[in-house]
């Protein structure tokens, strides 16, 4: 089975080394270091024909567009690699395998055509009104050289207040090539087909009217992907949808153990049984210094 892990990575670069060498040694890795990160330690930490850093790097800034930016480049580098791959994995730098590699090709080669991309619909009237008004509400950004980071960040929430004061909203749906889509929800961390990855970056790249929308939405990371899989009758029948209320993000992210509240909880030896009950094949986040003695139990397993 190929498979190609991508990674998003801004800092750790001893875990994100810890991360790859735990992972199947004939997968290749497509890695997007943040433009605002120094490259160099992770270039000295990994090295090898199957690590392919992006030459494009963006400047990533939370909940904006360029998450998506980044995430595109990275699914972009695996389909136009000159290997066909079964299956393509999206992950983190603080990521790491709670499963050995035999386990997870074994349960790979068990799905058939399913795709490991969670979802739920947003524009139902199940969705409880905070979770409704979180995306309803325009979150423009701005990216004005001469402003600076503080000050796009402080014009950015300026005209969010704005436009909330205002009343203004944005549906939750929009239109594509003459059809009205509904947004949906999932998690940042998913496993799909290269047949699926493609259908998703052609998707993005030929209807402007996808970017155009998102470019002021919330949570981009979480939504743009799965509104262009779930709005196909090919491919939404393959991932995994979620009706009825909101569940929660720990509900939508199918294949890692994630403690998100009240923040993203640092893994550390402590938390090996429940990693190990938990039934997931990946855990996020981990640190080097903190997490250390985890990975050791972890990688000893193995």
């Amino acid at each position: 089975m190929n498979i190609a892990y991508l990674i998003s990575a801004h800092t750790d670069a001893p875990q994100l080394k810890r991360l790859v060498e735990a992972l199947h040694p004939d997968a290749h890795f497509f890695i997007h270091i943040d433009k605002k990160s120094d490259i160099t330690p992770f270039q000295t930490e990994l090295q090898g024909d199957n690590v392919h850093f992006l030459a494009q790097r963006i400047d990533v800034r939370w909940g904006t567009i360029l998450e998506v930016d980044y995430q595109m480049a990275l699914i972009k580098a695996a389909i136009d690699y000159p290997v066909a791959f079964d299956r393509i994995f999206f992950l983190s730098g603080m990521d790491y395998p709670l499963w050995s590699n035999e386990r997870i090709t074994a349960w790979l080669e068990q799905q058939g055509d399913r795709e490991l991309l969670s979802g739920i619909c947003m524009d139902t009237p199940y969705i409880c009104s905070q979770q409704h008004d979180a995306y309803a509400l325009s979150r423009p950004f701005f990216h004005i050289g001469l402003l600076g980071n503080k000050g796009n960040q402080r014009l950015s929430i300026l005209c969010r207040k704005l436009k909330g004061a205002l009343g203004l909203r944005k549906p939750l749906s929009f239109m594509v090539g003459g059809t009205r889509w509904k947004l949906y929800k999932g998690s940042a961390w998913w496993c799909i087909s290269e047949q699926l990855a493609t259908y998703i970056y052609n998707m993005y790249v030929m209807e402007p009217a996808i970017r155009r929308y998102f470019v002021d939405s919330f949570g981009q990371a979480e939504t743009l992907i799965q509104t262009i899989a779930f709005n196909s009758p090919q491919w939404a029948s393959r991932c995994l949808l979620h009706q009825g209320e909101y569940p929660g993000l720990v509900a939508l992210t199918p294949l890692h153990y994630i403690v998100y509240e009240p923040v993203i909880k640092v893994m550390d030896e402590t938390d090996y049984d429940t990693l190990m009950d938990s039934g997931k094949m990946f855990t996020r986040k981990l640190l080097s210094g903190k997490s250390d003695q985890l990975v050791k139990r972890l990688y000893g397993r193995k």
